[in-house]
C-alpha cells in the first residue's frame, strides 16, 4: 500500500480524539479516577512490523483481543505492558494483593480491553461511515512475537496492513502503557481506506 493522503491522515487523527475521549470517559467510570489520554498517533504499518513497534517480538504482554464483524470484519487488539496490565486489574478490583493468573483477574483486563478496542472502533466506524460489532474478548500472555503468529493463525487471511494506535494514558499521574491494533480483512481494508478518502 502507497502513503496515506493528507485527507486519510486526517480523517484518522479525527478518529483517534474520538476514540481516546470515549476510552478515557469509559474507563473513568469504570474504576472511579480521573483517566487522561494523550491525542494519540494512529497510523498504518505492515502486519510483519508490529511486534516491532511494541517493544520488539521477545517482549512479554497481556493482549486482548476479539473479532469485529459486518461491514469492518477483523481484528481488535490491545496490547499491555505486564506492570500496565497489574496496575489496571488493581485499579478495577479495588484490590493491592492481585493474582493475575486467576479467572477474576483475566475477566477485569478482557473487560479493560474490550472497552478500549470498543472506544477506537466505534469512532472510526462514526468516522467513515462504516458499522462494526466486536465479538467477545479473548486474552493472551507470552512474547509479542509468539503472541501475534498465534492470533494470525487463529483469524486467517488478514490485510498486510494493520492500524496501530498510539497514545499515553494516565490514570492520576501513572502512566500506563497499552496500545490499540485493529487488522482488517482485505475487503474491510479496501471499504475503509475508501471511506477515510470521502
Amino acid at each position: 500500500m502507497g502513503e496515506l493522503t493528507d485527507i486519510q491522515v486526517d480523517a484518522l487523527r479525527e478518529m483517534g480524539n474520538i476514540g481516546a475521549g470515549n476510552a478515557a470517559t469509559a474507563l473513568s467510570q469504570l474504576i472511579s479516577e480521573a483517566v487522561d489520554l494523550s491525542i494519540p498517533a494512529v497510523t498504518m504499518i505492515p502486519l510483519e512490523k508490529v511486534s516491532y513497534a511494541l517493544g520488539g517480538p521477545e517482549k512479554l504482554a497481556y493482549v486482548v483481543y476479539l473479532e469485529v464483524q459486518r461491514q469492518m470484519k477483523g481484528t481488535m487488539l490491545t496490547v499491555y505492558s505486564p506492570e500496565s496490565a497489574l496496575f489496571l486489574v488493581k485499579k478495577l478490583l479495588g484490590d493491592q494483593c492481585v493474582d493475575m493468573e486467576t479467572e477474576l483477574s483475566c475477566s477485569a483486563l478482557k473487560e479493560l480491553g474490550s472497552i478500549l478496542c470498543g472506544s477506537y472502533l466505534s469512532a472510526l466506524a462514526q468516522v467513515i461511515n462504516l458499522n462494526a460489532v466486536a465479538g467477545v474478548p479473548a486474552l493472551a500472555y507470552d512474547m509479542l512475537g509468539a503472541m501475534m503468529d498465534f492470533i494470525l493463525a487463529e483469524i486467517g487471511q488478514v490485510a498486510d496492513e494493520v492500524f496501530f494506535i498510539d497514545s499515553e494514558l494516565f490514570v492520576q499521574e501513572t502512566k500506563v502503557e497499552c496500545s490499540q491494533l485493529f487488522i482488517p480483512n482485505p475487503e474491510a481494508l479496501e471499504q475503509i481506506l475508501s471511506g477515510l478518502g470521502m
